[in-house]
This record gives C-alpha cells, structure tokens and sequence, in this order.
C-alpha cells in the first residue's frame, strides 16, 4: 500500500538522521506533495508514524519528531556499554568467531534464509566474564559487518548508521538455564551455575534481520526496572 511505503521511507530517513528529533516534521501537505498522493494517504502515513511513538501533533505548530521510548516489553534491557557506565565499571567484548555460515532448520525460520553472518562474542565487566553472545544477522543485508571493528563497535549502531537499515521492532523473551560445564568453562566458572537465557529477534520494518542469544552469568548479572503502577493501570 502507499501510505505503508511513505511510512518507511520516512522512518528510513528519521533513523538515518536526515531529521532531528524535537524539530518540526514535514506537514500532511508537503509529505503528500512530494509523494504525489492524496492528503489522506500521507496522513495515514503520519499516523502510522504517530502510532510508533516517532511524532508528536502540537496544535497550532503541527507535526513534531520525538525519540521514542525504547522498551523491550515489561522489562528494558539496556545496552551493554550504558549498563556498564551505570555500574561504574569497564566493559570490554571479544570476537570469538565473525564468519559466513549456512543456517540450519531452526535458523532458517527465525530469519527466512540459508545463509547468515555469524558472531560469537564474550562480554566482560571489570575483566569478570558475564555474557556469551551468539548472533546470526542476514548475509544479503549484513555482510558489511564482517569488515568492522565488531570488539569495539555496537552491532545495533552499525546496523542503523552504517548499513542503513532501520531496527523497527524487537520480538525477544527471557528465560533461566542451568549452564552446561562447556559454558561454564567460557565464564570460567568451577561448576555449571544458573544463568539468564535472552533470545532476542530484530526486524527492520516486517523482516527478520537479527536473531540473538545471549547467556548472562546468574550471579554477575541482573535486571531492574522502574515503573508507576498508577500510570500502567491508567492505560489499561
């Protein structure tokens, strides 16, 4: 449909930075002249866009870009550098493996194709192992990571900045294992220990484009979350 094309090429372009957030946004009018559609296409369009929490309508100014709030359902998971900054302490990540790989079954579902870029990284704080890294990324898309810095750079940030491609949506679920001796072995750990299991699925727009699986050390790592009971019933 029209307004569904309009809509991801201008959210393409806000998370390219071709807008800044906090600045106007361009009105239904100029988004339908230069799409040439009616003036209801482009306001589905900016509704659609509204809807994702990307604009916000003040009267009498009109559309204005916001950042919107990046919550990965009840619980945010932050990024692994900013969780670090707030404990106070030194991350530092290293590439296992970075190479091209042919999916199996499961794989191939969780993405839609045969082939993907492979990296298996280790996280440490404070030179404390606490995360294994597993990820699988599209090749036709992500190939270009295979050149990057990958112990250094944020996989998400190259994604969207270097490879242009939108991270729209985030499917993921957390669970608790038991670590085999192998992963116990990788944390350095003596005996197997309880873990956190965070599988994780990011689309740009409605396609798959990174499947991740992270085990983070049950005794290392934690989560906590902030929330306002009031305001959550307000909105049930």
């Amino acid at each position: 449909m029209k307004y569904q094309r309009i809509r991801e090429q201008l959210l393409s372009e806000i998370m390219t930075g071709a807008f800044s957030f906090g600045e106007d946004f361009p009105s239904e009018n100029a988004v339908a002249e230069r799409f040439s559609v009616s003036r209801m296409t482009a306001r589905r369009a900016l509704s659609e866009l509204e809807r994702q929490g990307y604009l916000t309508r003040i009267p009498g100014r009109g559309n204005i870009l916001k950042r919107p709030g990046f919550s990965q359902g009840f619980l945010t998971v932050k990024p692994f550098k900013t969780y670090a900054k707030d404990l106070g302490v030194v991350p530092k990540t290293q590439v296992l493996s970075a190479k091209s790989v042919i999916l199996d079954s499961l794989g191939q579902e969780k993405l839609g194709v045969e082939r993907a870029v492979f990296v298996h990284r280790l996280r440490s704080l404070d030179s404390q192992k606490v995360i294994e890294e597993k990820r699988y990324l599209r090749y036709d898309l992500c190939k270009g990571l295979l050149k990057e810095n990958l112990a250094e750079e944020s996989i998400h940030e190259l994604l969207i900045h270097k490879l242009k491609l939108p991270l729209t949506k985030v499917w993921q679920r957390l669970t608790t294992v038991l670590l085999s001796q192998e992963q116990a072995e990788l944390f350095d750990c003596s005996r197997p220990m309880p873990a956190f299991l965070l599988e994780r699925l990011t689309y740009t727009f409605e396609k798959p484009i990174s499947w991740v699986i992270y085990l983070m050390r049950g005794d290392e790592y934690s989560f906590e979350n902030e929330f306002f009971p009031q305001e959550e019933l307000s909105k049930s």
